[in-house]
């Protein structure tokens, strides 16, 4: 098998890549004359290569919002487990309820 050589990359958005393989490969089951067998496995190849980079992409941006079940980094886990850090204070506390 050998890959066609690709002298200039397209900038185009991953879900238009998928869009056009799938319409070529289709194209390709009703007219089997219109690419060749190396064509084939070409767009083949490079609609699988699509669809990992999109759900790579999609993967990183959602763990770049914060919506993960996975903790961050600055998360210290739970945050009642402070002890003393000096945000609450003991002051004296009447011992009969309702006197001052």
């Amino acid at each position: 098998m050998a890959l066609l050589p690709i002298t200039k990359r397209t900038m185009t958005r991953l879900k238009d890549q998928i869009r056009l393989a799938k319409m070529a490969l289709k194209q390709a089951k009703k007219k089997p004359n219109l690419y060749t067998e190396d064509e084939l496995l070409y767009m083949a190849m490079a609609l699988r290569h699509a669809k990992i980079q999109l759900k790579v992409k999609q993967l990183r941006r959602k763990q770049e919002k914060g919506f993960s079940n996975e903790l961050s980094e600055t998360s210290n886990g739970n945050s009642r487990s402070r002890e003393d850090d000096g945000l609450c204070g003991e002051g004296e506390q009447p011992e009969q309820p309702g006197q001052s």
